[in-house]
């Protein structure tokens, strides 16, 4: 059964009590870009928690740990912008107002393995009222694989649906903090007793869909709106008990432009930057399952499409000869996921997201995987390169503008 304010978290509040020295002492870090892998041992006098790095470039961190006890003894995670105003990369992408951003997409992987594993694997966010680069006024968290409890109660059940899940709501106050917490967890999975901690996971995101909810439905509370500054992204493992290593790696990253900028209803070709190429129905098909493609553009009803606001930030692509929809395969989230038409149902796998990147054109994300866009395969500038589902990267053959046709 789902249970209410079973655990407080109450080591949380440590960190946040001992305030910016404590956390720049805490652990050792790498720094890969903009981003950092962090092992935040804060409430681990012993440094029982031991971390190890990837020698590449992408950021990438693996710990080793043993307690007997539950507590919460660190989170060590991958990170972006300003921690308690500490950042050792000096990226100044952060803070950044939340309003300002189209998109906040993030990726994130894990592992796990052991006995006695108790935790959760998170996106863990800090937000203030102004942009100084200093400690907390809020916290939004969002929970992937995990057997551990949130602070405060369940509010809602079901309340928001992205990356294929089905989210709820919990929140309270820390007092010892000073201030707010609201965690999205996936629907149904704070239950007691826990079940054992996922041994793999991955959760690629668009955090601005959650904030979008928060503002939607929270903000006559006075504790969280979108005009809020965003100070830092964290991605990583809060360590509570067991035996055992975790694995994790990621990368945080935004984009300026309001969401809901997007093309207005109307029929439209479809161009990738990149190549300067239509989005095509492969062999004007018009069949459940027929691959969408890149192709030069003649005029052919294949290569027009009818886009049309749904609501809540999301549109339908119809194809004008087809009279199906742009539709990701299975309802799938992975990278390399088929691109196709199918019969229009409304599901999230044809809902789609328009965030302006810059001189007239968008990312296209769909609402079942709200970390990832619709990518021209392996960056071709050849006709038939197929369409296909890739975290964003920023890259143009992610990028499109809607055109007359």
């Amino acid at each position: 059964m789902s249970i209410r304010n079973k655990f407080i978290k109450p080591a949380a509040t440590m960190l946040l009590l001992a305030g910016f020295a404590c956390t720049v002492q805490a652990g050792a870090y790498k720094t890969y870009g903009p981003c950092w892998a962090w092992n935040n041992n804060f409430n681990d006098p012993n440094n029982s928690i031991g971390a190890s790095f990837g020698t590449g470039s992408y950021p990438e961190e693996s710990i080793g740990f043993n307690f007997g006890s539950a507590n919460l003894y660190g989170y060590p995670a991958i990170c972006r912008g300003w921690h308690y105003g500490w950042s050792p990369t000096g990226d100044n992408l952060f803070p950044a107002q939340v309003s300002q951003l189209g998109s906040i997409p993030c990726q994130f992987s894990y592992n796990s393995g052991g006995s006695g594993m108790q935790g959760d694997f998170a996106y863990d966010t800090f937000l203030r009222w102004d942009n100084a680069k200093s400690s907390p006024q809020v916290e939004v968290m969002v929970w992937a694989g995990h057997n551990s409890f949130p602070i405060g109660n369940c509010t809602g059940y079901n309340v928001l649906y992205a990356n294929n899940t089905s989210w709820d709501i919990w929140e309270g106050y820390n007092s010892s903090a000073g201030y707010y917490v609201y965690t999205f967890v996936p629907d149904g999975s704070v239950v007691w007793p826990v079940n054992s901690l996922p041994t793999s996971g991955n959760m690629n995101i668009d955090l601005k869909t959650f904030y979008q909810w928060l503002h939607n439905n929270r903000s006559g509370d006075g504790r969280f709106n979108i005009g809020m500054y965003l100070d830092v992204v964290e991605a990583g493992f809060e360590v509570v008990q067991g035996n055992g290593w975790c694995y994790i790696n990621g990368w945080i990253d935004a984009s300026t432009g309001s969401s809901s900028s997007g093309p207005s209803n109307g029929t439209y070709k479809l161009i990738a930057r990149h190549s300067g190429l239509a989005m095509d129905a492969y062999s004007q098909g018009t069949g459940n399952g027929t691959q969408i493609q890149q192709w030069t553009y003649w005029g052919g009803a294949g290569q027009k499409w009818t886009v049309t606001d749904t609501g809540s930030g999301y549109s339908k692509i119809i194809g004008v000869q087809s009279g199906k929809s742009v539709d990701i395969n299975a309802l799938a989230s992975a990278n390399g996921t088929k691109v196709q038409l199918w019969d229009y149902w409304n599901g999230s796998s044809q809902q789609f997201k328009f965030t302006a990147t810059d001189s007239g054109n968008y990312r296209i994300t769909p609402n079942c995987a709200t970390g990832s866009c619709l990518d021209v395969d392996g960056v071709s500038t050849a006709g038939g390169a197929k369409v296909q589902l890739w975290q964003w990267t920023g890259g143009n053959n992610q990028q499109w503008s809607f055109q007359a046709p």
